[in-house]
């Protein structure tokens, strides 16, 4: 048997050498979360039907291959915006892709690293779901922007967070968080409130307006709202207003690569926002890729409001 500090020190080095930093939490911690989650809720901070829309990504669970989870792995991995051309009839287009949407290389990586810790000593890990913004800043891997984002020391608001359930015992505690938990250069701070195209970064506080938020409408089917300006719109999906112009993002954000090209056929595919089982096989491959399969229903909506307002 191999003592859990030895194991946890292996399961740090690992991920490290995958490129991520990572926090450590007992499976108790969880039900707590929930508990503050629906605190916010029941104060009327957050927006009861938006947690009910995403219930299933916000209630924990593990897969029924762990077992009896023991250890909650919080991984935070570099996110930078990336950028996926299309060919539409009148010229090409280069759409920005935010942080974490292109995501599925980055936890498998970090997955596979944790496998090759844990398998060998005969414990299991998988993927998990839960509250992994509120996992990540209650112990102490993170910390809220005003803009309701996570940002994470060395990388900003750049991250992808992800949460591992293992069945093995590495010795994590909880300790009740004291003091804010917001960066301390948010208070003086309020770039993401100005900036925010739809005014749902508040003054003061980090419980942003979330059904408000331009990420919203662009990941959900439907007309824009009637008092949308066009000219907001700068994102293929999300938005980066807020974090192209926070201060603490100032030393990580990079010009975005081409990560792939869509030719004109494909392009006018999109277009049609079609749902993911009527995509051709390669086309819906291609996208699955770029993790941008689930949003076809509105990735040729966006496109075009975004050809609208480059022409204005």
């Amino acid at each position: 048997m191999i003592p859990k500090n030895v194991l946890r020190e292996r399961v740090g080095e690992a991920l490290k050498a995958a490129g991520c930093v990572h926090s450590l939490a007992p499976v108790g911690l969880m039900p707590r979360l929930e508990e503050i989650l629906a605190r916010l809720v029941d104060d009327g901070l957050v927006d009861g039907s938006l947690t009910e829309e995403y219930r299933e990504s916000l209630s924990f669970s593990c897969p029924s291959e762990v077992g009896e989870t023991r250890t909650i792995i919080t991984v935070a991995t570099p996110s930078q915006p990336a950028k996926v051309r299309f060919q539409l009839a009148d010229g090409p287009l280069d759409a920005v892709v935010p942080p974490t949407y292109i995501s599925s290389p980055a936890w498998r990586r970090c997955l596979r690293a944790l496998h090759g810790v844990l398998g060998p000593a005969g414990f299991s890990v998988a993927r998990s779901t839960g509250p992994v913004k509120l996992l990540a800043v209650h112990s102490g891997l993170a910390r809220y922007g005003r803009n309701n984002l996570v940002y994470v020391n060395g990388m900003g608001s750049l991250v992808r967070l992800d949460a591992f359930c293992t069945d093995a015992d590495l010795g994590a505690e909880y300790h009740e968080t004291k003091g804010s938990l917001r960066m301390s250069s948010c208070p003086p701070c309020r770039n993401c409130h100005h900036v925010c195209p739809t005014g749902c970064i508040p003054y003061d506080g980090t419980v942003i307006e979330a059904g408000r938020c331009l990420t919203y409408y662009n990941e959900h089917e439907g007309d824009w709202p009637i008092d949308l300006d066009g000219r907001v719109h700068n994102s293929l999906v999300g938005c980066m207003r807020c974090q192209a112009t926070c201060p603490a993002n100032r030393y990580y954000l990079r010009l975005e690569k081409l990560v792939a090209e869509f030719d004109r056929e494909e392009t006018e595919i999109i277009l049609e926002d079609r749902p993911p089982e009527e995509l051709p096989p390669s086309l819906r491959a291609k996208l699955a890729a770029l993790d941008l399969d689930e949003y076809s229903t509105v990735l040729g909506r966006n496109l075009r409001a975004l050809w609208a307002h480059r022409c204005t």
